[in-house]
């Protein structure tokens, strides 16, 4: 019988994790989750690279309330990242 072996755990989101993709040529992911954000990991070091609060609500300064993050998907070319949510919105983004 196989043993099966963890690779990583990412860690990052405050809340649950709903929808994760891998990025085209395989070496970042993208997840987002209940904390209204989207995180984006090194897939071959298991470092974290970037977090997009673009479905958070931000007033005076502070992050109020945020609305979950559905989906992700990368484009083709890997250059930009959609996420759709809660707050009725899909994003299209370019990761850091």
């Amino acid at each position: 019988m196989a043993t099966k072996t963890k690779v990583y755990i990412y860690n990052g989101h405050s809340d649950d994790v709903f929808t994760l993709a891998w990025s085209p040529d395989g070496k970042r992911i993208a997840s987002g989750g209940g904390d209204a954000t989207v995180q984006v990991w090194d897939a071959l070091s298991g470092g974290h690279e970037y977090t997009y609060r673009g479905h958070v609500d931000y007033y005076w300064g502070h992050f109020t309330s945020g609305q979950q993050v559905d989906t992700v998907a990368w484009s083709p070319d890997g250059k930009q990242i959609a996420s759709g949510g809660t707050d009725n919105t899909v994003q299209v983004w370019r990761p850091q």
